[in-house]
This record gives structure tokens, C-alpha cells and sequence, in this order.
């Protein structure tokens, strides 16, 4: 499919996309369509960078999705000139009157109701009848839209002046997919006169590289063993294998997630946005709450502002924190989707979460190598509810984890070794490369020229991976 969009500052851009151009790890997005973006962008000058930044995301957009670029647009315009109306102008004669701030909160209410209806209506649609289509990306650029209206509403951000720089903000296509989840206030600056210096430029591009072998090496091939436990059956596999099972998941999703949110920043950098966090070594966590102060830290610290701390946070008794923990996390199973499963993963992670604050909490921070066990295994559990949509084949997975409940019947009792001696040195790199020593000794050797060397070389084996085998679309594409 492609976009009938000729002559954009003297390139046709429009007939070198098509679908896979969403892909960050598609050939057709790695070698046509980012560099004549950046060709464009950087022969553009600086202040006219960003409708070039705003055009070429909502045109990569429309050929993914082009039954829903008008609602991305509309939602855009929508939350801009509410944005334009909570602003407060200093020379009005009473800029912080009561009058202003009711009307600034009637505003805010409105851009509220309009934005979490929007998500509410496609997550929970889509999750009611399939016929519902869900959106690419909507998840993060609603995100994006109200944590700007409650910033600008705090005053601790300014009302977009200008539709180009908004827009750039929500629909910048690094971040429009899949994350990750910045706030207006980091990136403003940035889009308004996008620059990039070359030890910027290097950096971003390096971490595109690694992200792009993290998705390629690693994940898409973790992926081809819970593939195959798919299609073995659930009922049928053994309990080794069911674990391993678990353990493999847990692994390609997060260098699949990870990966992607290395590209995106890593593309961000390279055109001039500031440096975001997402992850900071999951599985080197010591409790469930650590490992979610570590994974996805954008939508973490959403939820802490925007939910947990408007809502009194831990300062308001232990039946208050209790209950804000739970509004917390059955809304973050609600933003993964509105099928039950995400439902009852998000009440599971809450369970723990609330049991480490009340009960055990400073037992775990008294034993390191347990704390670390526990981890390893109550994460890779709430991943079989996240990944499992089904909750008859949920039940029948956990009865082969713990076969004493006498679900299922294993048709081969070996199978495990099977899939060991295939996958095994996969299982190893996925492990090795959670260990904090590995991005530590990279990050200091990384301007060396065996530093440059090993960049090279897991850039042509992901493209020789990539040319070899069939695009696997990133796992949060979905939410």
C-alpha cells in the first residue's frame, strides 16, 4: 500500500511507504523510509523542522492505519484548543481568579471526558466485539494528551502556542506506537527548534542498533519456542516444559518491548529529543514493586502522577493506600486491554504489590538471593495471565505448572529436553544480557573501536535476520 503523497521538500515520500514503514525492525522502514526522513529533516531549516516531524508521522500513520488518521487528528486538534483555552494570559487583569480557574478546570473535565471516553470506547469495544478494530497506538498518544491538559491545567507546563509543535508532540511518529510515554514539558524545548549534535546523533543511532538486535537476536527467536508450546496445546506439555515455557515469555517480551523503546529513543535522539528512560534492569529486581518501578517507567510514573498521588498516594492511612493500589492496578490491566485476562493481571500484580507493602516487604530487602529467586518466579507467572487471553486455556496452563491439580495430560515427558537442546543458548544470551555487568562494561568501552565493531555487527545480523525470515510486528502494537 502506498500514500499518494508527492513532493515533500523535493522527495516523493508518499511512494516509498507502506505498512511495514510502522515497523522500526522492517527493512523498508531501516532503508527507505528513515533515511529520507532524516535527509528532509535536516535539509529543512530548523524552524520548519517540526511540521516536517508532524507531517511525516501522521503520513507513516496513515499507511498502517488509515481508517483511524482522522480520529489521531481530530483528538490532536481537539486537545490543542483545549489547551489554548486553560491558558492563562499574565496580562489579564486577574490571570488566577477564581472565574479563571473554574473556567480552566470546565476545560480540563472536558479534555478528560473526551479523551479516556475515546480509549475507553476502542479498548473495551474491541475486547467486547472483534468487530471493533483497536487503533494503533492509542493507548500512549491518549496518555500523552491528558497528561498534557493536567500539566498545563497545573501550571507545571505551557499551553502549546503553536499547532505544529503540539502535534509533533502527540503523533511523532518514534513515539506514537508504541511509547515511550514523554511529557510535553521534556520535549517542548526540542520541537521547537529540533537540533541534534553529532555525539547526539551517535548515541541515538547506537541505540537504535542495540534495540534493533534485542527485537531481531533475541526476541523474535524467544518467540518461536512459546510458539511452539502454542501449538503443542497447553493441556499436552509437561510441567518442566510449561515452566520454561513461562521463563521464555518473560524474556522475548521484554527484549521485544525493550528493543522497541531503544529504537524509538535512540530515533528521538538522532532528530533532537532529550534522552528517556523506560527500563532499567526488570529482572534484576529484589520484588514485584521494584520490578515495576524498573519496566515501563514512563507508564509507571503516569500512573504515580496523574492516578496514585492525586488520589493521596501512601499519605492518607493504610486503608487509603491499599485502595489506591488497586484503582492503580486494575487500571493499568484496563489500559493493556479490556479482555479479562489483562483484568486479572493487573488485580494479580496489585495483590503483590500490596502483600510487600503490608506483610513481607522488608523480609525480601533482608535476603538478597531470595528476593532475587521470588522474582524469577512470580513475574514469569503474571506473564502467563497477561499473555494467555483465554481463561479456560489460563486455568489448563496453570494446571501444568502445578500438576498436582490434575489438569491436562502430558503427551510427551521429555519434551522439555527437546526444546532445551534447540533453545538453550538463546535462554543463556536472554539471561546474560539482563545481568546490569553486561550494559556496564558496554557503556564503557562503547567509543572504542571494538565498541564501534560490536554495534556493526549486530546491525548486519539483524538485517541478515531480518532478510532471511517473515516481519514479526513489535508485542505492544497491540495495546
Amino acid at each position: 500500500m502506498t500514500f499518494g503523497v508527492e513532493n515533500v521538500a523535493g522527495f516523493e515520500i508518499g511512494k516509498i511507504m507502506s505498512e511495514n514503514s510502522l515497523v522500526f525492525s522492517s527493512l523498508e522502514f531501516l532503508f527507505r523510509f528513515l533515511p529520507v526522513f532524516l535527509v528532509i529533516f535536516y535539509l529543512t531549516p530548523v524552524k520548519y523542522r517540526k511540521i516536517v516531524l508532524f507531517i511525516s508521522s501522521i503520513l507513516m500513520y496513515a499507511c498502517g492505519e488509515p481508517q483511524f488518521v482522522l480520529l489521531l487528528l481530530a483528538c490532536t486538534a481537539l486537545n490543542f484548543l483545549i489547551g489554548r483555552n486553560m491558558r492563562t494570559d499574565p496580562e489579564s487583569p486577574c490571570p488566577h481568579s477564581r472565574w479563571r480557574h473554574k473556567k480552566q478546570r470546565k476545560w480540563l473535565l472536558l479534555a478528560l471526558a473526551t479523551d479516556v471516553g475515546v480509549l475507553a470506547f476502542f479498548k473495551i469495544g474491541n475486547a467486547a466485539d472483534s468487530n471493533i478494530l483497536l487503533p494503533l497506538g492509542i493507548s500512549f498518544y491518549t496518555f500523552k494528551m491528558i497528561s498534557y491538559q493536567m500539566d498545563v491545567y497545573r501550571g507545571k507546563a505551557e499551553a502549546a502556542g503553536s499547532f505544529w509543535i503540539f502535534g509533533s508532540y502527540i503523533c511523532m511518529f518514534p513515539q506514537l506506537t508504541s511509547g515511550p510515554i514523554m511529557r510535553y514539558g521534556d520535549a517542548q524545548d526540542s520541537l521547537e527548534a529540533p537540533r541534534c549534535t553529532p555525539q547526539q546523533f551517535e548515541e541515538g543511532l547506537r541505540l537504535l542498533v542495540i534495540g534493533l538486535g534485542a527485537k531481531v537476536l533475541l526476541a523474535d527467536k524467544l518467540g518461536l519456542l512459546w510458539n511452539d508450546i502454542q501449538t503443542i496445546g497447553f493441556e499436552s506439555i509437561s510441567t518442566p516444559l510449561a515452566w520454561l515455557g513461562a521463563f521464555t515469555y518473560s524474556l522475548q517480551l521484554y527484549f521485544d518491548f525493550e528493543g522497541y523503546s531503544l529504537m524509538a529513543v535512540g530515533i528521538g535522539m538522532m532528530i533532537g529529543l532529550p534522552y528517556i528512560k523506560n527500563f532499567n534492569q526488570p529482572y534484576m529486581a529484589v520484588s514485584v514493586s521494584d520490578f515495576w518501578r524498573r519496566w515501563h517507567m514512563t507508564l509507571g510514573s503516569w500512573f504515580r502522577d496523574y492516578v496514585y498521588i492525586p488520589m493521596g498516594g501512601n499519605r492518607k492511612g493504610l486503608p487509603r493506600l491499599v485502595l489506591n493500589l488497586c484503582v492503580v492496578w486494575l487500571l493499568t490491566g484496563l489500559w493493556h486491554g479490556g479482555s479479562v485476562n489483562f483484568l486479572v493481571w493487573g488485580i494479580t500484580v496489585g495483590v503483590f504489590v500490596i502483600l510487600e507493602k503490608l506483610i513481607y516487604g522488608k523480609w525480601l530487602s533482608r535476603h538478597s538471593v531470595l528476593s532475587h529467586v521470588y522474582v524469577w518466579i512470580i513475574i514469569p507467572l503474571t506473564w502467563v495471565i497477561f499473555a494467555v487471553t483465554s481463561l479456560k486455556d489460563l486455568g489448563i496452563y496453570f494446571g501444568r505448572l502445578f500438576p498436582f491439580f490434575g489438569v491436562g495430560e502430558t503427551l510427551n515427558p521429555g519434551d522439555v529436553f527437546k526444546y532445551l537442546s534447540m533453545y538453550w543458548w538463546l535462554l543463556l544470551g536472554g539471561i546474560f544480557f539482563c545481568i546490569p555487568a553486561v550494559s556496564v562494561w558496554f557503556n564503557r568501552h562503547k567509543r572504542k573501536w571494538y565498541g564501534y565493531a560490536l554495534v556493526l555487527v549486530i546491525f548486519w545480523a539483524a538485517v541478515y535476520q531480518l532478510s532471511n525470515a517473515a516481519n514479526n510486528p513489535f508485542m505492544y502494537f497491540r495495546f
